[in-house]
């Protein structure tokens, strides 16, 4: 089933052209009056500039009689040479004399406002390219627009038409599901639905499952921790402070010898200041911090962090290479 975007937005062309194989744009001047596009021929030009000149634009060619019809397409024809134009005629007496004198002339063509089985096999007679029934519309009406659209199908296979059926006037994704089902030729496909096409909210949540899975099985080596946050074990209070403010931080690993000595965090620090006991900013860090914390390799994955977490409710680790101190890591970055 080919598929058409019911749009001249040109930057929603240009996203799904690029995104999926679509055959076309088909357009109406309710469309270009919406999109401030001064008139047909701007708008055929932009759309091919952003298709190309192989896939299908279908133009409105309007007209009141057979004259007008063809006077219009000759100007669209004129005016955008190269392009690979269908002209969207409506039905009707005039409309088919004229879609029949344009396919003799090597136009082509797509008898829209189609509602029934009679007026699909007067198209037929002329091999229009295209017929348009409309679902929408039909269904508005209290008709059974897809059961109809099942006849046309059903009398064109019959007898090997080569005239495509095109669904149009598409309101909802079950249409675009039952014109598939039905074996619809091609659909038309407001922007709307086309982004319907594209969102279930099991495949959100599928993909969000299997990217947290994904993370817990990355290696630590992997996140982005601070390798500025581990001072040596005769740093004194004042400089290690001064660190956590100048990083934002909420904790210091701290060395000695290169092997791990202790962590001091924020929390260490308010209990210092409301303990009863004096302290001497000029001290050695060592003096006060956590002995022997909770530490994790580089080479652990992130859901032995996550294990920890729920295990010690800790907001940092220290990260070792071995017995080397490399850092900290923050959970808020992790989980």
């Amino acid at each position: 089933m080919k598929i058409f975007l019911d749009t001249i937005d040109l930057n929603e062309i240009k996203k799904y052209n690029e995104i999926f194989d679509i055959a076309g744009v088909t357009t109406n001047p309710n469309l270009a009056r919406r999109f401030g596009m001064s008139d047909d021929i701007e708008m055929v030009r932009e759309i091919g500039k952003v298709i190309g000149k192989k896939k299908e634009i279908h133009v409105e060619a309007f007209g009141d009689n057979f004259k007008e019809i063809i006077k219009n397409s000759e100007r669209i024809k004129k005016n955008c040479s190269g392009y690979n134009l269908v002209f969207k005629i409506p039905f009707s007496e005039e409309g088919v004399k004229a879609a029949k004198y344009l396919k003799k002339n090597k136009y082509s063509t797509n008898l829209h406002l189609i509602f029934s089985v009679g007026q699909a096999i007067v198209s037929s007679t002329i091999n229009s390219n295209y017929i348009c029934p409309l679902i929408g519309r039909l269904d508005d009406i209290g008709h059974n627009a897809i059961d109809n659209l099942s006849k046309i199908i059903a009398s064109y296979r019959v007898h090997s038409s080569k005239t495509l059926v095109m669904g149009s006037s598409v309101r909802n994704l079950n249409h675009v599901i039952d014109c598939y089902k039905i074996g619809v030729d091609a659909i038309t496909i407001p922007m709307k639905v086309v982004k319907e096409m594209f969102n279930h909210p099991l495949t959100d949540a599928g993909y969000l499952l299997f990217k947290k899975d994904l993370n817990q099985m990355k290696q630590i080596s992997s996140l982005n921790f601070d390798k500025k946050l581990v001072v040596d074990a005769n740093t004194t209070l004042f400089d290690t402070l001064v660190i956590l403010q100048k990083q934002t931080a909420s904790a210091v690993a701290i060395s000695k010898n290169n092997k791990l000595a202790g962590i001091f965090t924020v929390g260490d620090l308010n209990r210092l200041i409301k303990g009863r006991k004096k302290f001497n900013y000029n001290d050695k860090i060592i003096n006060f911090a956590t002995k022997k914390p909770i530490s994790v390799d580089i080479t652990d994955k992130v859901e032995d962090i996550t294990k920890l977490v729920k295990k010690y409710n800790l907001g940092q680790f220290v990260v070792l290479d071995q017995q080397k101190v490399l850092g900290i890591v923050d959970v808020k970055n992790i989980i």
